[in-house]
């Protein structure tokens, strides 16, 4: 037999390597099925605009505040930015929900 995977610690570390990377894979998806539970608001203008769903990226209320809605413009603003703060929000949950079962390694899912 050979020593190809020496450098590895041979065979048997090899295979359990690769269970732990399933082990972690599998919890990971566990993890992602989760993110539709995990509810995320984010609010600007002084709570003139807030909007809140999940770590699925899925919008599930929108609030406006009726003193903005006559100034489209400042609307605009204000939807554009909350918005972007929550999707600032979901993307730093996940990654911190992932990094969880990955250790901190950057994994591909």
């Amino acid at each position: 037999m050979s020593n190809k995977f020496k450098g590895f610690g041979g065979m048997k570390n090899m295979s359990k390597l690769l269970k732990q990377a399933q082990e972690m894979q599998k919890k990971a998806a566990e993890v992602q099925e989760n993110f539709k539970n995990i509810e995320i608001s984010a609010s600007v203008g002084g709570e003139a605009v807030t909007i809140k769903g999940n770590c699925d990226y899925e919008v599930q209320e929108l609030d406006i505040k009726q003193d903005v809605v006559e100034d489209s413009e400042m609307l605009k603003d204000l939807l554009i930015s909350a918005f972007n703060e929550y999707t600032r929000k979901v993307k730093e949950r996940v990654e911190s929900e992932m990094s969880a079962v990955t250790g901190g390694m950057n994994m591909p899912f």
